[in-house]
């Protein structure tokens, strides 16, 4: 579609512009009486043929929201563009007007034009509303049944007015809501109780205008790394591409420790230089902070790569080829040092944990496996155990490819940190179709226990969300209500 040489335009991450339901799917298997609520997914679908398809990027397609409903061991479909201000626009002129946001444009933007928000980075329910964040605005609101568009800036209740990261965490003992802003390397922490009102915030300032997509908390702390992946917004209204490898400008690492209550910052120096793709987790043991993640050598091109034309007009090798591992960091708060080691060598992305552990000491993660560059994306799943530092990986002997990021589900009443299953969406290359696979945590590499058979592919996307149907009917009911 659009342009064969681009792998972020085929294949699992070729756009599906239709939108609609689909009622009682086909499940292989039995779906768990117990496993009542919904998986909430959202990615890129370009809905226009970019500009210039050569410099599309899976970054920027206009975000899509994907609903498996489950109840009574039934399965129900839904789907929905988020319609953002840049996507009505485009609508209204019948064409893309927007891109280049991380390969750049051929000319910059248009006067008094910023890059569209395209909402498609992560989605979870919160203060009984279903919100679409990506870090480019403050998260759209939408309808948690039908998916509708509801309001284009969520942005508490006024207290926060600018870019707000894409990757929010909550607080397993309260339900608070703990997120950041950044701007040119300024970061504006908050706390916000599960109403969304702003309780706390912070400023800190890194220093440089790093790459900041995900972050770590723990009980008493929120976690940065300041890494040489630099944004800077000029580039950006210049039509240059957005993220850059400059080593000129930062030669190693530092972690940024923001105590939550007193605004306090430790600076931690790091060895080397990397950047970091996402987090795991983070607790504390002692003066220690332990942090699980995945990292890659760089993130972009330098600006020495920048300066002649990409091999053979791909400008998306400098991220194609660029594969994370699981690593480990352990902070010393005493001493200001770090320690740093890789976990395994399975290469992979998109780290899960039991979200009830969350700033808490953890024993399992899980994420989807990759083979490295030349393939697509994922391939598998894996489970660590950092107890014993095994790892399991789930194929599914091969009968499907490019499985999502996996959610983990808990049972209810479950005692165990590994006692739920996994939700994750695999793509059938044969069929073009999708589907979502839920698996017995604890029997990982087992038969799933359920195959849900959509009708139609949903394109590789990004981050997603569980909830259950407690917290689901609360929501629905104040959709109706508002109505």
């Amino acid at each position: 579609m659009w342009d064969p040489a681009n792998m972020f335009l085929n294949g699992p991450y070729a756009p599906w512009r239709e939108q609609g339901e689909a009622f009682d799917l086909e499940i292989e298997g039995r779906l768990p009486d117990e496993l009542n609520g919904a998986l909430y997914r959202i990615g890129p679908s370009q809905f226009y043929g970019p500009e210039d398809p050569s410099r599309y990027h899976w970054f920027e397609g206009d975000g899509m929201v994907h609903a498996v409903f489950l109840r009574d061991g039934r399965a129900t479909y839904r789907n929905r563009y988020v319609e953002t201000a840049g996507l009505q626009l485009e609508k209204q002129q019948g064409r893309a007007i927007f891109g280049g946001f991380m390969n750049g444009r051929e000319k910059p933007l248009p006067a008094d034009t910023f890059p569209k928000n395209p909402a498609n980075t992560s989605v979870a329910l919160y203060d009984n509303r279903l919100l679409a964040f990506c870090e480019a605005d403050v998260p759209h609101e939408l309808r948690p049944d039908t998916l509708e568009t509801v309001n284009q800036r969520y942005d508490f209740n006024g207290a926060v007015v600018g870019p707000t990261t894409a990757h929010p965490k909550v607080d397993p003992t309260n339900g608070d809501l703990l997120f950041f802003g950044n701007i040119d390397g300024t970061v504006t922490w908050y706390r916000a109780d599960r109403h969304g009102k702003v309780l706390d915030r912070h400023t800190l300032d890194l220093g440089v205008p790093t790459f900041t997509h995900d972050y770590v908390v723990t009980a008493d702390y929120a976690i940065f790394l300041v890494n040489p992946s630099m944004v800077r917004i000029e580039d950006i209204l210049a039509g240059r591409p957005s993220t850059v490898w400059e080593l000129k400008t930062l030669e190693t690492c530092r972690w940024a420790v923001l105590h939550r209550r007193t605004g306090e910052v430790h600076w931690i120096e790091a060895p080397d230089a990397f950047a970091p793709t996402h987090f795991l987790n983070a607790y504390q043991d002692g003066t220690r902070i332990v942090i699980d993640g995945h990292r890659v050598d760089r993130f972009g091109p330098t600006p020495e790569e920048l300066e002649s034309p990409p091999p053979g007009g791909d400008w998306n090798h400098w991220f194609t080829k660029m594969v994370s591992t699981p690593w480990r960091w352990e902070l010393d708060l005493a001493t200001r040092t770090v320690k740093d080691s890789q976990v395994t060598d399975l290469l992979g992305e998109f780290p899960q944990i039991n979200e009830q552990r969350t700033g808490l000491s953890h024993r399992y993660g899980y994420y989807a496996t990759t083979r490295g560059a030349g393939d697509w994306f994922t391939d598998g799943l894996a489970k660590h155990d950092y107890l014993t530092g095994d790892t399991s990986m789930q194929t599914l002997g091969g009968s499907l490819t490019s499985p999502s990021e996996p959610q983990f589900v808990p049972r209810p009443g479950a005692t165990a940190e590994d006692d739920g299953w996994l939700l994750s969406i695999w793509w059938d290359a044969a069929t073009d179709r999708s589907e979502v696979v839920v698996q017995e945590a604890q029997d990982f590499t087992a038969v799933p226990v359920a195959r849900i058979k959509l009708n139609h592919r949903v394109p590789l996307g990004f981050h997603g969300s569980w909830s259950d149907a407690v917290e689901l009917d609360a929501a629905l009911g104040a959709a109706r209500d508002a109505v």
